[in-house]
């Protein structure tokens, strides 16, 4: 069903309600011709109680589908943005840290980003991840091995540069198993689906009037706009609505900035003590 998120969500909102309400007054006629009988106003009533109770059931089970699907798209951009915000501090405290090694490590952290924004995102788009983002985030791990702490300060920062890893770790995980499949069981739109056939049934059992083509009407067009909300959220990471990955971007922008600053810091550092030297010469 993934081929859905390939098209405008204008398109499939209309597509998903039209469906809903051409099912729903097509239905209404084809199975009066199929079943012509005719109901007596006590049979109306019987079915008018039965699909109250029905409709209420169905509510129910779309507003729990609903959070459901929201929750676990929360979840996904939470995820995404606690691993731009680790990856940050990580790299800064990988620069006071401070040596060539560190560097190295700092550089794998920016290509590990770079990597997860160019091949991931589109990979989790269809439920998949990059194996290269893999392997450039296992880089981290190897360059941040080479660091040999040698005074207490150092060793201070290192334990926090291995803790701020494991956690860009975890939400890395968090994030690729948002990506993995619908948050919405098999069992529950199994559920959903025949909750509003056997809606529609009930309806089918009154007579065709054109008030009851426009209660119809509407009640189809309201489940296909619950149930487009909830197909657009169900996978985050597919679709117009998604997880954007402007959190690992501006992380990128925020650690250049960083290094901009430090290089501007240290040629004004360099300047103030070569006129300190100059002055004192003369």
């Amino acid at each position: 069903m993934l081929w859905i998120y390939d098209y405008p969500n204008f398109l499939v909102g209309l597509f998903i309600v039209g469906l809903m309400v051409g099912v729903a007054l097509g239905g209404h006629r084809l199975f009066r011709q199929l079943v012509p009988w005719d109901c007596t106003e006590e049979s109306n009533a019987l079915a008018l109680g039965m699909l109250a109770i029905v409709a209420m059931m169905l509510s129910l089970l779309l507003a729990f589908s609903s959070i459901s699907v929201w929750e676990a798209y929360s979840s996904a951009e939470a995820a995404v943005t606690a691993e731009a915000g680790v990856s940050g501090e990580l790299v800064r405290d990988l620069a006071v840290y401070g040596g060539p090694k560190a560097a190295a490590a700092r550089e794998a952290v920016r290509e590990y980003l770079r990597e997860v924004i160019d091949s991931e995102w589109p990979a989790m788009a269809k439920g998949g991840h990059s194996e290269e983002a893999a392997h450039k985030f296992n880089a981290i791990f190897r360059a941040e091995t080479l660091l040999e702490p040698r005074t207490s300060r150092e060793e201070i920062m290192l334990g926090e540069i291995w803790s701020k890893t494991n956690e860009l770790n975890l939400h890395r995980r968090g994030r690729l198993n948002a990506a993995k499949g619908s948050a919405m069981p098999t069992a529950l739109w199994g559920t959903l689906m025949l909750g509003i056939l056997i809606n529609f049934v009930l309806f089918y059992l009154l007579p065709v009037k054109s008030f009851n083509d426009l209660l119809q009407g509407l009640y189809a067009g309201m489940l296909g706009l619950t149930l487009f909300f909830i197909i657009a959220m169900d996978r985050p990471f597919a679709g117009k609505v998604s997880v954007s990955p402007m959190p690992a971007e501006e992380a990128l922008v925020s650690m250049q900035r960083w290094d901009d600053e430090t290089a501007a810091l240290q040629g004004g550092n360099a300047a103030l003590k070569a006129g300190v030297a100059k002055a004192a010469r003369n």
